[in-house]
Parts: C-alpha cells; sequence; structure tokens
C-alpha cells in the first residue's frame, strides 16, 4: 500500500492508492477489520505547514512527516526488523514545535512466571507479557534524534507506559514525561536531558497539570487494574489528598465519578468530569485543586453522562463539552468556535461523528479532523475554517468502501416490565427493506459499557456478512446516569437478560427478524449473557457464541476475593474489603447471602439444561476474566453430554487491539462459520 499525493480543491491531500471501484464486487473480508489502521495518530504543526502521521506497513508502523508546503513525504521512524513479530508500534506522535516532533514506540517483552486456576489447585508455567515504552524526539525532518526515556531495566508495571503529561505549550524546549516507574521527568527535547519533577515509586499512571503546568491531580491504579484513585494537590501544597476511588474491573464504570481532564485559567484550578453528589449524570466543572471545591459548572445534561471536552490547549479554555447521546454529541461553548463547528457538521452530514483531533495553535485556522459512523471506518479531514473548505486527506482502512458495509439506524422498544429501550439495528450491505433477516444478537460488555454510532467489531463483521444485527441497550450499561446502571445491580441474569430477550422479540414482532434464524453473540459481560442465554432463553435463540465471558458467577467472584497465588499474573485476589470484591458483590451479588440466586443464573452449573449449540472463545492471558471460566463451562458442557466447541486463543488478552489481530481474525471467522452452519448464511451481497 502506497501513499499519493494529490491537489483537491487547491490544497494538498494526502490519500491512499490502490482504492477499489465506488460499487462494491463482493462482501468485504470478515476478517478485514482487525489489525491495524493503514493510517493514524495524525496531528497537525503550530503553524499548520507539517502533518504526522502513522503508517501501517507490512513489516510494522513507520512514522512519517508530511510538508503542505513542499509536498514532501518523508519517514521519521522505521520499523526495525523483527517489529510485527514483537509487537512493536508507534503509540504516539506530538509537534513541540515545527522544528520538532516527540514520539513514542514500544514493544513487547516475554515474561514467565507461575500461575494458578480461577480455584488455585493446580499450577503451570504461563509466559505473559510486559510493553515496554522508547520515547524520543526529533527535527521534522527525521534529523537530531535525542533520547528522551529509555527503560533501565524491565522491571515495569504491567500496565504503565512512557507517556507525555504535558507538552508545556509555553516553554520552547520542555514537555513532562512520565515513566512507566511512576517518575515525572522535566525534558529538554533538544538534548534529552531531564530534572525529576515528581519522585514517586507507588502505582501512578497519570497526572494533570495546572496552568503553570505544576502537577495537582494524580491518578494511581490499584490491585492490578481492579480500581483507580484520584488525588489532588493545590499549588504550595505539599500532601497529595485523596478525592475518590473509582470500583471496578478495568473499564467497568464507564461513567466517570471523577476524571482530569486539563488545566484551567487559575493556578491550581482544573477541568474534570465528575458526578457531583446529588446528581445523577457525570458533568463537565472547573475544580480547585487546593479546596477540593467545584468552582464553576460548564456543562451539565440531566440525560447523558459528560464524557469528554474539546480544548484551546493554549489558552485552557473549554470549546465545547461532548457525549455519547444516540450519535456524538458536542454543545459549543465559545461563541465562534459554535458557528464553525455547526457549519462543520452540516457539511459532514448526521451519518457520521465529527471530532476535533489537533488544531494548527498559532492562529487556530486549520482544523485536524475526523469523521466515523457505520459506513465510515475513519477519515482524516483537514478544514481551514477561513476558507471554509474541508479536503479528505487519508482514510484508516481505504480498501474498504462505503457499500461493503452495512447501514445502522436507532430501535426502540418496551421492556415486560414498561420500561421504554432502545437499541442499535445494523442492516447488511444493500438491504434497505428490513424484513424476515436472519439476526444476530449482540449485547454490550462493562457491563456498564455502551454501543455507540459507529464501528464494532462484530456488529461490522457479523453484518458486512450478510446478517441483521441487533446491539440492545439494557439496563446496567453506562453513559447514561448512575441510576440506569444501579438499575443493573443485582440483575445478571434476570432484568438485564430480559431486557435483550425483550429488544430481540420486538424485532420478531416487527417483522424484522426471522423468528427461526437468530443466534447471540457476545464477549466479556456480553459472554456472560450469552452463556446465560443458552439456558434462559433456548427458546428465542438458535446458537450462542460466548466469548471471554462469566459461566459461573460464585467461581468468578471468588477469583476476584482471592485470585491466584500470583497476583501480578491474576490481577485478583485482596481479599473482602477489595474494592474490586466490594464493587461486583454490589453489582452481583454476595456468596453468601445470595447463593441460591448466583447459582440459578451461571450458565456452568445449569449445563444439563442448555438446549442450543454454544461456541466458546477466551485469551489464555486474559486477566480480566480469567480463561478458566471458558474452561469450566466447557468441562460442565461435556459431563451433560451437550454439544460444544472452545476455541483456546494464544497469547491472547481481553481487549480488541490491534496487535492482537490474528487471535481476533480467529474469533470472526470461527463465529461466522458457526453461524453459518445453524441458521444460514445472510442475504447475496449487493450487485453492481
Amino acid at each position: 500500500m502506497r501513499f499519493v499525493l494529490a491537489v483537491v480543491g487547491g490544497l494538498l491531500a494526502l490519500g491512499l492508492g490502490g482504492m477499489a471501484p465506488a460499487h462494491a464486487q463482493a462482501r468485504v473480508a470478515p476478517d478485514a477489520f482487525v489489525g491495524y489502521d493503514a493510517a493514524r495518530g495524525l496531528v497537525i504543526s503550530p503553524s499548520g505547514r507539517y502533518i504526522a502521521l502513522i503508517r501501517r506497513e507490512a513489516v510494522g508502523d513507520v512514522l512519517v512527516v508530511l510538508d503542505r508546503e513542499t509536498r514532501a513525504l518523508r519517514p521519521i521512524q522505521r520499523a526495525i526488523a523483527g517489529a510485527a513479530e514483537n509487537g512493536m508500534q508507534i503509540d504516539f506522535v506530538e509537534f513541540k514545535s515545527d522544528e520538532r516532533i516527540v514520539f513514542s514506540y514500544s514493544y513487547r517483552v516475554p515474561v514467565t512466571e507461575q500461575a494458578g486456576s480461577a480455584n488455585r489447585t493446580r499450577r503451570r508455567q504461563q509466559a505473559t507479557f510486559i510493553r515496554v515504552s522508547h520515547v524520543r524526539s526529533s527535527g521534522v525532518d527525521g534529523s537530531s534524534p535525542i533520547v528522551l526515556y529509555d527503560p533501565q531495566d524491565q522491571n515495569i508495571p504491567r500496565y504503565a507506559q512512557a507517556d507525555i503529561v504535558s507538552l508545556l505549550p509555553n516553554d520552547p524546549d520542555h514537555v513532562l514525561l512520565l515513566t512507566p516507574l511512576s517518575q515525572v521527568w522535566r525534558v529538554n527535547v533538544n538534548t534529552g536531558e531531564h530534572t525529576t519533577v515528581e519522585d514517586r515509586a507507588g502505582n501512578a499512571i497519570g497526572y494533570i497539570v495546572d496552568s503553570t503546568g505544576t502537577p495537582v491531580l494524580r491518578q494511581d491504579v490499584l490491585g492490578f487494574g481492579r480500581g483507580f484513585v484520584w488525588y489532588r494537590r493545590g499549588p504550595g501544597q505539599s500532601q497529595w489528598t485523596e478525592i475518590a476511588r473509582f470500583r471496578g474491573a478495568s473499564g467497568a464504570n464507564s461513567g466517570p465519578t471523577f476524571e482530569g481532564v486539563g488545566p484551567a485559567l487559575q493556578p491550581g484550578h482544573v477541568f474534570v468530569l465528575a458526578r457531583r453528589e446529588g446528581q445523577d449524570t457525570s458533568g463537565l466543572y472547573v475544580y480547585d485543586t487546593a479546596t477540593g471545591q467545584y468552582v464553576e459548572t460548564v456543562q451539565q445534561n440531566p440525560e447523558f453522562d459528560i464524557s469528554n471536552a474539546i480544548r484551546d490547549l493554549e489558552n485552557n479554555r473549554i470549546l465545547a463539552a461532548c457525549w455519547w447521546a444516540y450519535r456524538w454529541t458536542c454543545n459549543p461553548q465559545d461563541p465562534d468556535f459554535g458557528v464553525l463547528w455547526e457549519r462543520l457538521n452540516r457539511t459532514m452530514g448526521e451519518n457520521v461523528n465529527v471530532r476535533l483531533i489537533s488544531r494548527a495553535r498559532e492562529d487556530g485556522s486549520l482544523w485536524l479532523i475526523e469523521t466515523s459512523g457505520p459506513q465510515d471506518l475513519g477519515t482524516f479531514h483537514l478544514y481551514d475554517t477561513t476558507a471554509d473548505r474541508v479536503s479528505r486527506l487519508v482514510q484508516s482502512r481505504p480498501s474498504i468502501q462505503a457499500a461493503q458495509l452495512p447501514t445502522k439506524r436507532v430501535v426502540r422498544y418496551t421492556a415486560s416490565d414498561g420500561m421504554q429501550l432502545w437499541g442499535y439495528l445494523w442492516l447488511p450491505p444493500g438491504v434497505t427493506d428490513a424484513r424476515n433477516l436472519p439476526l444476530i444478537v449482540v449485547p454490550h460488555g462493562g457491563p456498564e459499557g455502551r454501543d455507540i454510532w459507529g464501528f464494532d467489531p462484530f456488529a461490522t463483521s457479523f453484518s458486512s456478512q450478510g446478517y441483521a444485527v441487533f446491539q440492545p441497550n439494557f439496563r446496567g450499561g453506562g453513559g447514561f446516569g448512575r441510576r440506569f446502571v444501579e438499575a443493573g445491580h443485582r440483575q445478571w441474569g434476570q432484568r438485564m437478560q430480559q431486557d435483550v430477550a425483550d429488544g430481540t422479540r420486538h424485532l420478531i414482532q416487527a417483522g424484522i427478524a426471522d423468528a427461526n434464524r437468530i443466534c447471540i453473540a457476545g464477549w466479556s459481560y456480553g459472554g456472560y449473557v450469552a452463556f446465560t442465554a443458552t439456558v434462559e432463553n433456548a427458546d428465542l435463540f438458535k446458537c450462542s457464541m460466548a466469548g471471554a465471558g462469566v459461566s459461573d458467577l460464585i467461581e468468578m467472584l471468588d477469583w476476584v476475593r482471592f485470585g491466584d497465588d500470583d497476583e501480578l499474573i491474576s490481577g485478583g485476589g485482596g481479599g473482602v474489603q477489595s474494592i474490586a470484591y466490594q464493587y461486583w458483590t454490589e453489582a452481583i451479588g454476595e456468596p453468601g447471602r445470595d447463593r441460591a440466586m448466583l447459582e440459578r443464573y451461571s450458565a456452568a452449573r445449569n449445563a444439563d439444561r442448555v438446549a442450543i449449540p454454544l461456541l466458546i472463545i477466551h485469551g489464555d492471558r486474559d486477566r480480566t476474566v480469567p480463561v478458566e471460566q471458558s474452561e469450566i463451562m466447557e468441562q460442565a458442557m461435556r459431563r451433560a453430554g451437550k454439544p460444544v466447541r472452545f476455541v483456546r486463543l494464544e497469547d491472547t488478552d481481553h481487549y480488541f487491539t490491534p496487535d492482537q489481530g490474528a487471535a481476533w481474525r480467529t474469533v470472526m471467522t470461527e463465529s461466522l462459520a458457526f453461524f453459518n452452519q445453524h441458521i444460514g448464511p445472510g442475504v447475496p451481497p449487493p450487485q453492481p
């Protein structure tokens, strides 16, 4: 794949060669959505002259810089021999100035340690990996490379990588860098010399600075990713004071209780996302780190958690507050920005999300934006606000055409207890009359996650192959306030499961889904729903694919409470007082008091009642849901004489990441073969 340069509307545009014709000749390959994007990580220089991006080639990542004046495209950092084998990737690139860039690359290093099983009855040698970071700076032409951070040894935490805390826009020579050992360095990008700003030996994974560049918020990880703590320290104060604890497994609490965003106008003041006392949803506020008081409300929404902000990084102002409604939504806070933002969104259309990812800092007239949606896998554009002109630069996956991708709509339905709910319905490419379609139901993970408007690994892959896909927004999901989350507490297998089934029945009654051709598939909590459906919803589904799911609630809680003998491997442990165990007992139930309920809604303890075919897929390096949960279910199925297939993914953790593309290729191809076997292939592809 090669880059070509073209002049579009008088502006230099960056595109990819070898693009397919506008109409789709055939379906896209089912595994076309895994692995690395062809281009990612675009940023624009302060003057707007240069654009940097990470390009994926056969041997690995290449960092390139485009000079918009000369049209030269120069590689700055190339992949080295063996890079693809050790998972080498470029993690980020930033412009410090028009003369120098800062970037990081990392690679995986194997570590072999002992690990036990979920019930701690056996031991085995288990190889896992840590990702080792390196940070460099160089001229925009690749000259004068400087080492900013190199790991001194491999004894670093698995959850931490080197990262930029602040580019220090008012300091021409330095950046603040967080090392994996929780130190903060003030590093000279021209010489590599550094001084230590924070010398903490604990588990800090992030800092937020104020307008003076002083760290005033700190985030620590607890229990190897099972929880987080935020601390504050105002100007002139010496001690860190705890603000809030974030309880639950990694990514489980999607609606932030407290999260730092960036510096505000006054020293010691920062923008934060927080759910204040008495509020159901999270808002955007100005927070005084010296007193712990919220001094200004920037944006609050009674229906949705505010989850992000567009910031003026040089002047420490909020340009817009953003959240996920049905689609990505941003409410401008600055009138001038608002005029441009509304104009841009009208131009791009309502079927895509629009994100501002980088601005030319000197006058703010050039914006790098990214669009995404059901039929847009990620496209980068340059918006010239002065000329009011948008030019497409590059697509994340240029070989896939919009005609090969499914469409998407919002479907509203009434649950069996009368609550009004909704979900996303994906329709196969070329299908406009949604009637009597084979359907795959895909409940999201978390369970405090949520689905979004745009790409989803399962929904996009399955629907592109001819299946309708339904993503129900069931109770317990995040992004809609704490009451909606807590409506799912202690409802695993019950009300949450019924919400999924109710949405599926609605599609049958509406004539959209063929009642005889419906399967369910899920990952993580969605995998739990898929496991449970084999017992509770066998009248509705004809087959189930359960990925990285929980099959035995009591064993899962036991693992969270006690963990393996080596917590570094398992991520479990901590006892009844651990934040992870407290969260999960609140969300699921307590084994002593609620044992009968937990047994009733654990598929592995009811395998004799399973009445539909089951495919199980799980990674053997999963520290969020241990692979033993799938092993337990497979063993229970075989004892009960039930048909089951278990695909164990080698060297694979819990998450859909590009460096695990080979494993996810297996997930998609195995799943689709399973669906084709049990409910038949989808509708034929569209004809040109």
